[in-house]
């Protein structure tokens, strides 16, 4: 199995939030969940930071079962749908994106 993670570290203005959580959870969520291959998509909220971690604000998890099958997702038109929606909502995060891919035993 393999989990590619997008790390959203940083914040949106109060102001904002309800908006961008909104649209994080109704209109990206649901067109990650339309890329081919994709086995499962987890949305993670930050709870709580301890003292010393950076400030996570979300975590999109997108499961693979193998690396082809996420790159062919990523290569997908379906991903450029998402760039173009998230295009739409990330001027208002303030912080950086970055992204981890990492294997998992059962």
């Amino acid at each position: 199995m393999i989990i590619r993670s997008a790390v959203l570290e940083g914040e949106v203005p109060e102001a904002d939030r309800a908006h961008f959580d909104r649209q994080m959870r109704e209109t990206v969520l649901p067109a990650i969940r339309r890329y081919p291959g994709i086995r499962d998509v987890k949305l993670r909220w930050a709870a709580e930071q301890e003292a010393g971690a950076p400030p996570v604000y979300v975590v999109f998890d997108l499961h693979f079962d193998s690396l082809e099958a996420m790159h062919q997702a990523l290569a997908s038109e379906i991903r450029q749908e998402v760039r173009q929606q998230l295009g739409t909502i990330m001027p208002l995060f303030q912080g950086r994106v970055y992204h981890l891919v990492m294997s998992q035993d059962a």
